[in-house]
């Protein structure tokens, strides 16, 4: 890349691990499906949206920042902005795969969300698809796990849902104060001062840590452990992904009679669908499943985290109780475990994770994920869950446009991980409550299995619920 910004930023070392875990087969994209009513577009989808997404170029700061090491960096990467985005290169059509639809554009999500970045460009890229005789297209964008982060997202690419043009809209001014010139002297100071850092906060850190193990240790009778099962393998690389919507209206109507949340009853039916789908393979499960469940520290105190950018999103490790069969009860004893584990974490205050990922050396990371993956080790560690399952924000406002398009319906889903099991990540849209299931044909064979589950278990769920409510308003 030519034309570099003025100004660079460095990432964050929990930013910095999404570079440094990516393998062959490990591929660090968060990745969405979007369904858009193109009836309003006479002309090409793909022309209309390089346009769009041209006026506003200058709102999404994500689409022209690329990574920048230079060999005098004596610390993690940067990203500078650029003028030189070429959209033609990343915003290209792709062919509808059979049998067109939502179900050939997940298809196309399995294929496109193992692709990596060029890292010599901006990390993100979308395709297009069309399918002819249809008003609607379909839209799959890749945007490299570390500039968008859970809820984030539609921080980083709100631009593209403002209607109307807004080319003439001005663009957030850049903090002086997080940012230095990409030059030698300014580089290698701003290193080493982020060193100083980190070593005059490393005791502090310790004495916190310590603190903490403490906290983890008196509360150990709450956190589940996490059974060995075929969920927990090597990555193949081939990748499976199955869709599904559940109205809303009827989560809430659920979560509302059982004093429980949405993001229970999703764990609630998710649990007992990948138990059932493991099972009718012929796989054994001994213990209730478990589940890494991202969640929003919102009040922590990060006066003493290590760098700007660190961030509050922590894993909360939730049990399924995937092993009672009956919907309500399961949905009742995972309220339980959730609620504690959140008010553990609560109590510990601080993100270790995340802040010891500014110490942990990137070719430390890189080569263990590499040897998991090269030697098939994963099978043999003990992973902390048996999926990721992710319950983003998404869009409540009715009539929601993107690139000035009609959004009908949205999907969403992370990276899969060595030994982490499948992604499923769920987001409300418009009144629908949109699940995309991510999984590795080694996880299971089609991703649809889980998600016919899904949909039974909810189907279940809600009926026994109102089954419930009439008994109790007769007594």
């Amino acid at each position: 890349m030519s034309n570099l910004g003025p100004r660079a930023e460095r990432i964050s070392g929990m930013d910095a691990w999404q570079l440094y875990q990516e393998t062959d087969l490990q591929v660090g994209n968060g990745v969405c499906l979007m369904v858009l009513d193109r009836s309003s577009v006479d002309g090409d989808v793909c022309e209309h949206l390089i346009r769009e997404v041209g006026d506003r170029l200058h709102l999404l700061p994500v689409y022209t920042k690329v990574l920048f090491d230079p060999w005098y960096n004596i610390d993690r990467s940067m990203l500078v902005p650029t003028t030189d985005v070429d959209l033609r290169r990343h915003i290209t059509r792709l062919a509808m795969p059979d049998p067109g639809g939502l179900a050939g554009a997940a298809k196309a999500f399995a294929d496109i969300r193992g692709r990596h970045l060029d890292r010599s460009e901006p990390l993100w890229h979308t395709y297009v698809i069309e399918e002819a005789g249809s008003n609607l297209c379909y839209l799959v964008s890749l945007v490299h796990h570390l500039l968008v982060d859970g809820d984030a997202a539609m921080d980083v690419v709100g631009a593209l849902f403002i209607p109307g043009d807004v080319s003439g809209t001005p663009a957030r001014p850049v903090d002086p104060d997080s940012t230095f010139e990409p030059r030698l002297r300014s580089v290698v100071a701003d290193g080493f001062r982020r060193k100083a850092t980190r070593l005059r906060r490393l005791p502090s850190l310790l004495r916190t840590t310590l603190r903490t193990r403490r906290i983890d240790r008196a509360h150990r009778r709450h956190s589940p452990t996490t059974p060995r099962t075929a969920l927990n393998c090597t990555l193949s690389g081939e990748s499976t992904v199955a869709l599904t919507v559940l109205p809303f209206d009827s989560m809430v109507e659920v979560a509302h009679a059982q004093d429980v949340t949405v993001n229970h009853v999703l764990l609630s039916c998710v649990g007992r669908a990948l138990r059932m789908t493991l099972q009718e393979d012929g796989r054994s499960v001994d213990r209730p499943l478990v589940a890494a469940v991202p969640f929003a520290m919102r009040d922590a105190d990060q006066s003493d985290y290590i760098t700007e950018g660190v961030g509050s999103t922590t894993i909360l490790r939730i049990g399924m109780c995937d092993d009672i069969a009956d919907p309500v009860e399961r949905l009742t004893a995972i309220a339980v475990q959730a609620r504690k584990a959140k008010e553990a974490q609560e109590r510990r205050g601080v993100n270790l994770f995340r802040q010891w990922n500014e110490y942990i050396p990137g070719k430390a990371v890189s080569t263990l994920f590499r040897m998991i993956e090269r030697f098939g080790l994963a099978e043999n560690i003990d992973w902390p869950c048996n999926a990721i399952v992710s319950n983003a924000s998404g869009m409540t406002l009715d009539g929601v446009v993107y690139a000035n398009l009609p959004a009908r319906q949205c999907f969403g889903a992370g990276p899969l991980y060595h030994g982490m099991g499948p992604s499923i990540f769920a987001l409300n849209w418009n009144g629908e409550f949109c699940i995309a299931v991510t999984a590795d044909r080694k996880h299971v064979r089609h991703a649809d299995l889980i998600t016919e589950r899904i949909d039974q278990q909810f189907t279940e769920l809600l009926t026994a619920t109102r089954e419930l409510q009439i008994r109790e308003r007769g007594a």
